[in-house]
């Protein structure tokens, strides 16, 4: 189990052909990473004047998955990218946190090189996404930061699945979210399915206690991990932050 770990944590799907002939109005955005790769992200831009979401999706699929589910902020005319990992839709290299978070570094700067001011970059991680976001907003201005279904730790979930084995000595993949959450002063939302199975409620709410400043937890009743209602959470998401 140590040695295949991030067999167990990240499962990447490639692109399909009915994803690049149906991704409009998201273009490829591409980055070089610090060690020489090239990573394709998505990107869909909007009225310069509003902000830009800036989403990390969770440990399966690609990010070409999510693009229904950001229909509401591309119809208020927001920018949106999709963030994508290496091994990921079809992107080379191996997933590890380490690596995703210096991807999404480099993903920032080319987006405020681009001209995005970092305090009109909204943060969103869903899932595993939210260990990315997180640490992201404890270096970056950014003008909120928003959790779907976030953790404490990989480590503590990981221990709920597999109770007889130390995971927290094991796991090299940590994501301390309730650690770096304290370091936040960006405004905080924080949603999570009642019925959450996978990552349930009690790790949310962990998360969200932690968080200093202006923060709010919507709980989403009869929703679990895999069914959230995206439109609800965007609407949502557009009134509490008044954009």
């Amino acid at each position: 189990m140590f040695v295949f770990q991030r067999k167990l944590l990240y499962f990447p799907a490639p692109l399909s052909e009915y994803q690049l002939a149906g991704s409009a109005p998201f273009t490829i955005l591409e980055i070089r990473t610090d060690d020489g790769l090239n990573l394709r992200s998505w990107q869909a831009k909007g009225d310069p004047e509003k902000q830009t979401f800036i989403f990390f999706h969770g440990n399966a699929g690609n990010a070409a998955d999510r693009i229904p589910a950001m229909k509401i902020l591309l119809k208020a005319g927001h920018s949106v990218v999709l963030a994508e990992y290496r091994g990921y839709g079809g992107n080379p290299g191996k997933p590890s946190e380490d690596k995703l978070i210096m991807d999404a570094r480099r993903l920032m700067d080319d987006i405020i090189k681009q001209g995005v001011n970092e305090q009109d970059i909204i943060l969103m991680g869903r899932s595993l996404g939210t260990g990315v976001a997180t640490f992201l907003a404890t270096e970056y201005d950014v003008a909120a930061l928003v959790l779907i279904s976030a953790y404490s730790s990989l480590p503590e979930v990981a221990a709920e699945y597999y109770p007889f084995f130390p995971v927290s000595l094991l796991m090299r993949d940590r994501f301390d979210n309730l650690d770096r959450i304290k370091n936040i002063t960006a405004p905080l939302l924080v949603f999570h399915g009642e019925m959450d199975r996978i990552i349930p409620l009690p790790y949310g709410l962990k998360v969200y206690d932690a968080a200093q400043g202006k923060k709010e937890f919507i709980r989403l009743p009869g929703q679990g991990h895999n069914d959230l209602d995206m439109d609800q959470i965007n609407h949502h998401i557009l009134k509490q932050l008044r954009l």
